[in-house]
């Protein structure tokens, strides 16, 4: 199915329901409808044809939304862009993508302005609120509230750069297939039902964004909370009702300092988190604290949501702390495997409708990641006697020092046991004599203290020898991704400055 047609089937049987709210108020799935279809109508009114990219530089708006979806139920293809790109890097990733339409906002106006002179293919910038190019409000108004034409399920819809921490960003392509069916096991394996009221505290760019498409594909509310606040999330949760709502690992961390027993978050079921591995620590004080509302999920941009854990399943501490490694089961109808010989962990494959079509103008490297019918992941796994996966590392950051290979959780996990130590990430640095020389990059928490010596005996009394690091750096943070992955390239270039 078309993403376009699943829209206008919403706006008739959910007319009156509550989609989105916002902080101008409250927006009904035919109201939404019309405003979408008013911005696929005006994109076309501007000359662009189906297939042509609209990239979106927006705040975590209403409008973002609109479109969004109305690119996509118009036959556009999507391509939404990370607010804290640099100018260079924006211009780079318009040129790639082959963009003929920017959506911004005031806020980027120091990114945006005179683009098209800079970018060949742009022709046109569309502004939601004050500030350089076309004025968005007007072009809804003068443009008709009409439906775009619909087209077909293999139409793609968007063109996502992928979150990479050791390389350049590829474009991922997806279909409107792809979407449909991601939302559609999404709705499923999270159980979202119509009376469900989701507030998104996310960046809405990433690809995680499917969260918010599948509450709202079931036909239930989604609240636009805007930017995390730890102090002000479970006030949050009470004002809204809420009953589901989506964080990463880094936001978990805050607000597990922030929150405490008093604040009952009543109509709260589920946490979802993902996008990178749950401190142990963090995750155990969480649920002491809320109880087992908390589900992880497993995804990347070019297959989202594979697995899922739901909270029920960390019901009770008899199997609490087996099951906190897990990111859960497949979704039944993907398909879920280890690459390897029956080795107890091996790189996750992916098999599925949710899996992407490739990269964009990239046959290299969609040979490399699309080979014999499986989406190659890099990650490292292992599955349990009942079927749960966990993710143990990734290929590209096993360490090779000397014969020996060494994954750099283990490491990480010891380290961070210190009474010390914030936060660490463990990669391997060139070496003459090892090959790769494991060293640890360690954040320590305020008014605490510890040198390289201890840290390394801390490791030599949990490992065998030949793991414990090599070199401790002391670092005042580290680099993250928005999912929380540690950006190991930046980390490479800190070392070699």
């Amino acid at each position: 199915m078309h993403i376009g047609a699943h829209l206008a089937e919403l706006a008739g049987s959910h007319a009156g329901r509550v989609a989105i709210v916002d902080a101008t108020g409250r927006w009904t799935f035919r109201q939404f409808h019309q405003r979408l279809a008013r911005f696929g109508n005006a994109m076309h009114g501007l000359g662009l044809a189906p297939g042509d990219r609209v990239a979106l530089l927006l705040p975590d708006c209403r409008e973002y939304l609109e479109a969004d979806y109305g690119a996509m139920a118009a036959g556009l293809v999507r391509v939404p862009m990370d607010p804290r790109l640099t100018r260079r890097e924006l211009i780079e990733l318009l040129h790639r993508a082959g963009v003929r339409a920017l959506v911004t906002h005031p806020e980027f106006a120091d990114k945006t302005e005179n683009l098209v002179g800079e970018v060949e293919t742009l022709a046109s910038i569309v502004c939601v609120g004050h500030g350089p190019g076309l004025d968005y409000e007007a072009l809804l108004e003068r443009s008709s509230d009409r439906p775009p034409p619909i087209g077909a399920g293999d139409d793609l819809a968007t063109l996502n750069f992928s979150g990479g921490t050791t390389g350049a960003p590829k474009a991922v392509m997806l279909r409107h297939r792809n979407l449909m069916t991601v939302a559609a096991n999404t709705i499923q394996g999270f159980d979202i039902a119509s009376d469900a009221v989701f507030l998104n505290v996310r960046p809405l760019w990433p690809i995680a964004q499917v969260i918010v498409m599948a509450h709202l594909f079931a036909g239930a509310t989604v609240v636009l909370g805007g930017r995390f606040e730890a102090d002000r999330l479970a006030g949050t949760i009470d004002q809204t009702g809420a009953t589901r709502t989506s964080l990463v690992p880094t936001q978990l961390v805050r607000w597990v300092e922030q929150v405490s027993a008093k604040d009952r978050m009543a109509t709260l079921q589920a946490i979802y988190v993902g996008g990178s591995r749950i401190p142990g620590a963090v995750f155990e004080r969480a649920l002491d604290l809320i109880g087992p509302r908390i589900g992880v999920l497993y995804g990347m941009t070019e297959a989202p949501i594979c697995c899922y854990l739901p909270p029920k399943e960390l019901a009770g501490r008899e199997h609490r702390l087996k099951r906190m490694e897990s990111v859960g089961r497949p979704f039944p109808a993907y398909r879920v495997r280890l690459a390897g010989d029956g080795d107890a962990s091996g790189e996750v494959l992916v098999q599925g409708g949710h899996v992407m079509a490739g990269y964009w103008q990239n046959d290299e490297a969609t040979r490399e990641t699309l080979r014999d019918g499986w989406l190659h992941t890099g990650d490292i796994g292992a599955f349990d006697d009942d079927g749960r996966l966990a993710i143990v590392g990734r290929l590209k950051e096993v360490i090779r020092s000397g014969a020996s290979s060494i994954m750099p959780k283990e490491v990480e996990d010891v380290i961070a046991g210190h009474p010390a130590v914030g936060e660490v990430a463990v990669l391997g640095l060139p070496d003459v004599e090892w090959g790769e020389a494991v060293t640890a990059f360690v954040v320590l928490k305020p008014g605490m203290s510890a040198t390289e010596h201890e840290l390394v005996e801390h490791c030599r009394a949990h490992l065998a020898s030949y793991k414990k690091p090599r070199a401790v750096r002391f670092v005042a943070r580290l680099p993250r991704s928005h999912y929380g992955k540690v950006i190991r390239a930046e980390l490479l270039a800190l070392v070699a400055r």
